[in-house]
């Protein structure tokens, strides 16, 4: 990147200063053409006078070095004829060939625009009075090659200074640009050394330009989410491992133990009937973690539609009567109105709640399904420093309560995640009164 900014650094100073080259160059071309042409206004008019004022023109002839001295330069040219053509002075060093000139009026001074040229010679004709009244034609003129010289000399000192420019910008732009990025480099260094082991370290900001201080508490920022997702994630991978190892050593125990000696068919088949409990347990948690994986990646769609929430209430206390009549429980359903949602991701988030309320409440109570989407039992109280937590996966307040047919600590992460899904969230308040799990829909739910 620092190449590429020098590189263009001095692209924009090569630019300007041939911009500023060819004006500068131009000015001087014009400056020197105006005071050539003001020269040669003069000298016709400097001739036009020596010849009127002289003695004679034979004495004119006579004394070349006085006119020769007047034009100051070998490029120099200078003509003075008779009314019948014949040459009074003829001072042509490089044997110029004129084309027919025709000479300013006598009436009017010479002018700029009378000057004619080419590229060799810029000349100006005029008309002129001898000592006696004589009529003459003067031509004045001025070979422009030193001219061209000088401003071929100024033009190549132009594109010295152009290239030298350039370069120097280019040099002194990858400094100044490295020097600029020096705390990006030392920032990379930085980034280049945290691993996940070294994920509680910051980038600190007292060496960083103010401009880049908005990136780089970004960064820390994503640091701060990378080590709360990776620490997650190392707890997670220790629940997994603990919540599996459970089901397999009870397979393996009974299955070994089944196998230290010959059993009857009626013990194999008790055997296999609680096998068959464990790889339930053990299909339901991977159906579970199958389904958080989907939700947190946003694989799993959400259909809405419009949901008669008693009619839905009706229906799951249906299918928990039962398992509420064992343990002596009463459901009541109270919900009313519309909800437009995922039917099947309302009803397994409603039931996770109800089964969490049958499984916890005490006997001889009621479970309510109330206002618009609530779930209450009468039961002990949460204690506060677990209801923060209720909602991580694998997370139970006691442990020893685990059953079979539980949902292995993922049931409340569920509901968590397809609340999610809808844009809402879950809320559960715990007192004396019993336990309260509140879904809150977004307005435009």
């Amino acid at each position: 990147m620092a190449w590429r900014l020098a590189l263009a650094f001095a692209l924009v100073c090569a630019v300007v200063l041939s911009a500023a080259g060819v004006f500068l160059y131009r000015s001087l071309a014009a400056e020197i053409a105006f005071r050539d042409d003001v020269a040669l206004l003069g000298r016709l008019e400097q001739v036009s006078a020596l010849l009127h004022d002289s003695d004679s023109l034979e004495a004119l002839q006579e004394r070349p070095r006085l006119y020769q001295n007047m034009l100051g330069s070998q490029e120099s040219l200078l003509l003075v004829d008779r009314a019948d053509g014949s040459s009074v002075i003829r001072i042509n060093p490089h044997g110029l060939t004129l084309p027919a000139l025709a000479p300013i009026p006598a009436e009017r001074g010479p002018r700029r625009e009378d000057i004619h040229g080419d590229p060799l010679l810029s000349w100006l004709a005029g008309l002129a009075q001898g000592p006696n009244g004589e009529p003459l034609q003067v031509v004045v003129g001025k070979q422009t090659t030193e001219r061209d010289a000088m401003l071929a000399s100024y033009r190549l000192r132009v594109y010295v200074a152009v290239v030298m420019g350039a370069f120097l910008a280019f040099a002194i732009g990858l400094l100044l640009l490295r020097r600029a990025l020096r705390p990006l480099r030392n920032l990379a260094d930085s980034v280049a050394g945290i691993d996940q082991r070294s994920l509680d370290q910051r980038l600190v900001l007292h060496d960083i330009p103010a401009e880049m201080h908005a990136p780089v508490q970004a960064l820390n920022g994503m640091l701060a989410r990378l080590e709360d997702g990776f620490g997650r994630l190392s707890l997670f991978s220790a629940d997994l491992a603990h919540e599996i190892r459970t089901p397999l050593n009870n397979l393996l125990g009974s299955t070994g133990l089944a196998l230290s000696q010959p059993r009857s068919a009626a013990e194999y088949q008790d055997l296999l009937a609680s096998n068959v409990e464990e790889y339930e347990r053990l299909n339901r948690m991977v159906e579970n973690l199958l389904f958080l994986a989907r939700a947190d990646y946003g694989e799993r769609l959400v259909n809405r539609q419009a949901i008669d929430l008693h009619e839905l209430g009706d229906e799951l206390c249906d299918y928990f009567e039962a398992l509420a009549a064992d343990r002596e429980l009463t459901l009541s359903n109270q919900l009313g109105g519309t909800l437009h949602a995922d039917l099947q991701l309302l009803q397994r988030a409603l039931g996770n709640l109800l089964a969490n309320a049958v499984r916890h409440a005490t006997p001889g109570t009621t479970i309510t399904l109330s206002g618009q989407l609530s779930v209450h039992n009468h039961g002990p109280a949460i204690e506060p420093q677990h209801l923060g937590r209720l909602f991580d996966r694998f997370y139970r307040v006691d442990p020893s309560r685990a059953e079979p047919g539980d949902s292995g600590g993922l049931g409340l992460a569920i509901v968590k995640s397809i609340m999610l899904l809808h844009g809402g969230s879950v809320e559960v308040v715990s007192d004396g009164r019993g336990t309260t799990f509140n879904l809150c829909w977004p307005l435009r739910g």
